[in-house]
């Protein structure tokens, strides 16, 4: 029902955006052009056509020639000059009025030049225009001084309409005068456009263009260059800022009115002007795109950055493709602003989850230290009382040793919050892998520099996990035999037969199965190291066979007579007494001697705690260098004994940085350890919570008296607490259902129990429920199905949960 709601509000907001951009179309043009802006800047230009050359008046050519507006023999002259070139097209957009009286003497003469050219199209322009059924009106035209001189002259207008795009009306109409666009008059060719929307592919600096005395010195120097100009379309134009009209471009800031028509030319000649055919097309698809998006975000819930990320970039490199290659107009914004509402919302509700989640973080610490005051005051209190009456009775001892022992548990719990104070940036002393701190393993790796440049066989003693490989490894690459194999051998997992075949090779047909020869260790190690670990634990008749390669340094192969020398340096290892093995006649004495050259004794972890810190900084360098421990868990793993040593610690902080990942802390808690190694000395939240449910034995209204008990906690905390406590009971005693019955409940009241295995079963069957509802899918895909599942529950439980699943779908 939950996830409905957010998918009808995810409509709604998509809904309300779209319709907004449709009734609001500024702001959705707005939007669509400073898209298409963006994706031609990352482009980049294009070259224009060098078919179409610009020669403009410039802001320094019309200081030099005279005042604007310049005389009209300067056109003549120009026209003259192009057409004797052998130009194909000329076309002289400056609007020759003949309101300048002035101008009128030198009529006559540019006249007679356009009419001897007979390849001049002059310039006209529009009043008001208006747009109907398809086709462009104009309330009036003025047509340039020439043209009323001689009607039969080629004129088309220069006017454009700015609806964020540029469009050049193609046929404007005046009464029944026709008029052409003045760059569709150039182009000659037939179009069934009504509009031009100009594409500006190109920067002013980009164009083929001379200002007017460039060319005037090109021909007075009769220059090689004017050969280019043969069968080009030129277009005559004013450059000056001052004086004609800029507009702003993808790449320009202030484009000349001149370079408009050049580009609208370009377009119309290489057809690469933007279509707008497809616009309202692109409203429709981008719109069915937001509703397909929101499926795919409800369906990839547990992952809505990779859903925004990879979606957004896949549009956006369409509608880069669209827009810059295809020369297409769509509406974008319709996608893009709802996506943006889309994620604001979902920004919004992340946030509000995560100060839910918070605040019942806060909840559960603000209460157990209101506790911890509670029990202080209460504590304190008794003692004044002692110390005014003078009276100490048996049961106000015992009182107090209660309250005394509650205070030390909650004490330990704010320890729980408190980082340690471990400098994760200092890198602890490495030794080939050996890492320590401790004056007892510095005497160590002092030993091992010693022993390793001789050939000296080394025995290596000590509990197992103690790092006994690793001070064998380190022996060999300190040695002169570095740059040969070191072969490694656990004595202890093979049989005798095997273990033979193992260390010396067989040769084929010696036994079932030897379908090849196949080299042992021994010859697989000459030259360099062999490490034979758990040597306690092998017979004396192998031992004979291992004292034998030690004198002579012979071996024979499994089913072979022939003797192969080899050149072997030995160190063995073991976890028991070899001395005592001797005594009792369980382990050869001549090869102990042979052997035990060079003892290192290897002391288990709890011997040398100092290193215990060094080992962790070590192990959280390299499972995750952002997390850090608590300076309870600190405390915890210095006191514990640790029988596995340095093996067993290495698996304990692997295993409590996977359980802090999955709650996204960066604080390992007493939580995440093994409950071996944490004392029944804290108190958590639920265990108040579980507690405080059996002193009411579980009854109907216990979830709510608990709620109110500790301090008026939202029953939905108390609830998905005790829910977390039995999924954690359960995967830690592998679904053992009486037995997780007989922990949660706390006593043998029958009736107690029964309530307690109903709730264990609801539970259960709830997931049963839901996953009879889905086939075949994997762990991944079900997680993000049962969403709400997860919710309300703590993250410290959402491990349990995750192994309950997947035990059920196996």
């Amino acid at each position: 029902m939950k996830r409905k709601k957010q998918i009808f509000a995810q409509f709604f907001i998509v809904l309300i955006v779209i319709l907004s951009l449709l009734v609001l179309p500024d702001i959705r043009k707005f939007v669509d052009e400073e898209i298409s802006n963006t994706a031609l800047k990352i482009r980049g230009e294009l070259i224009p056509d060098t078919n179409i050359i610009l020669i403009h008046f410039s802001e320094e050519d019309i200081a030099r020639i005279g005042p604007w507006p310049i005389k009209r023999n300067y056109y003549a002259l120009l026209i003259n000059q192009l057409s004797k070139l052998g130009v194909k097209k000329i076309g002289l957009e400056i609007f020759l009025s003949s309101r300048f009286v002035t101008q009128s003497v030198y009529d006559n003469l540019l006249k007679k030049e356009i009419e001897k050219s007979g390849k001049v199209i002059l310039s006209s322009i529009a009043g008001e225009i208006t747009e109907r059924n398809d086709q462009f009106y104009t309330d009036s035209l003025s047509f340039p001084s020439p043209k009323l001189l001689d009607e039969s002259l080629y004129t088309g207008h220069i006017n454009f309409l700015r609806n964020y795009d540029i469009e050049i009306p193609m046929i404007l109409i005046n009464k029944k005068i026709y008029e052409k666009a003045f760059a569709y008059q150039i182009s000659g060719l037939q179009s069934d456009k009504e509009y031009l929307i100009v594409n500006f592919f190109s920067s002013w600096e980009e164009i083929p263009k001379y200002s007017a005395l460039e060319f005037a010195e090109l021909v007075y120097n009769q220059s090689p260059e004017l050969s280019n100009f043969k069968n080009k379309i030129v277009l005559i134009g004013i450059s000056d800022i001052q004086i004609a009209p800029t507009i702003q471009t993808p790449f320009d800031e202030q484009l000349p009115g001149i370079a408009l028509h050049y580009f609208a030319i370009d377009n119309l000649l290489n057809s690469r002007s933007i279509n707008d055919n497809y616009y309202l097309t692109s409203i429709i698809i981008f719109s069915l795109l937001v509703i397909g998006f929101i499926f795919l975000r409800n369906i990839f819930n547990r992952q809505l950055i990779p859903v925004y990320l990879v979606t957004t970039v896949l549009v956006l490199l369409l509608v880069f493709i669209i827009i810059s290659l295809l020369n297409l107009k769509i509406a974008s914004s319709i996608f893009l602003i709802p996506i943006f509402f889309l994620i604001l919302n979902d920004t919004a509700s992340y946030f509000v989850r995560g100060q839910k989640e918070l605040k019942g973080a806060i909840d559960e610490a603000t209460l157990l230290r209101n506790l911890l005051s509670s029990k202080e005051n209460e504590l304190s209190e008794l003692q004044s009382q002692i110390s005014e009456t003078g009276e100490e009775s048996q049961q106000l001892v015992h009182k107090i040793e209660s309250l005394r022992n509650d205070i030390n548990k909650l004490k330990e719990n704010e320890d729980d919050r408190l980082k340690a104070s471990l400098d994760l940036q200092i890198k602890p002393q490495d030794f080939y892998g050996i890492v320590f701190g401790s004056k007892s393993m510095s005497s160590i790796v002092e030993l091992i520099k010693k022993a390793a440049p001789t050939d000296t066989t080394v025995l290596i003693t000590g509990e197992s996990g103690t790092g006994k490989e690793l001070v064998a490894q380190a022996i060999h690459s300190l040695s002169n035999r570095r740059d040969k194999n070191f072969i490694a051998v656990n004595c202890g997992a093979l049989t005798d037969s095997l273990l033979e075949s193992e260390l010396f090779g067989h040769v084929r047909g010696s036994f079932t199965g030897a379908t090849s020869d196949k080299p042992g260790k021994f010859e697989l190690a000459d030259e360099g190291t062999i490490f034979l670990d758990e040597i306690g634990e092998t017979t004396e008749n192998f031992q004979v066979k291992i004292l034998r390669v030690l004198q002579s340094g012979e071996i024979e192969k499994v089913g072979s007579t022939k003797v192969h020398k080899v050149d072997v340096r030995v160190i063995s290892a073991t976890n028991k007494n070899l001395s005592e093995l001797v005594k009792e006649k369980k382990f050869r004495e001549d090869l102990f001697y042979r052997l035990n050259v060079i003892t290192i004794e290897l002391p288990p972890l709890r011997e040398r705690k100092e290193d215990i810190e060094a080992l962790v900084i070590s192990f959280l360098q390299n499972e995750s260098s952002e997390i850090n421990l608590s300076q309870a868990v600190l405390q915890a793993l210095t006191e514990y004994q640790w029988k596995g040593n340095v093996r067993e610690l290495q698996s304990v902080i692997k295993r409590a940085v996977i359980f802090a990942k999955s709650e996204k802390r960066n604080l390992i808690h007493l939580s995440d350890l093994p409950k071996e190694i944490v004392k029944e000395t804290k108190y958590s939240f639920e265990d108040l919570v579980i507690e405080s449910l059996r002193n009411k034995k579980f009854s109907h209204s216990s979830i709510i008296e608990t709620a109110k008990e500790l301090g008026n906690v939202n029953r939905t905390t108390i609830s998905e607490n005790f829910r977390g406590l039995v999924f954690k009971t359960l995967i830690e005693n592998d679904f053992n259902i009486d037995k997780v019955i007989e922990l949660i409940s706390g006593n043998n009241e029958n009736d107690v129990r029964e309530r307690v295995q109903q709730k264990v079963k609801t539970f259960l069957n709830n997931i049963d429920k839901d996953l009879d509802k889905v086939n075949n899918l994997n762990f991944e895909t079900l997680k993000k199905r049962f969403s709400s599942k997860y919710k309300n529950l703590p993250a410290k439980f959402h491990y349990y949960l995750d192994e309950i699943i997947k035990r059920k779908i196996q």
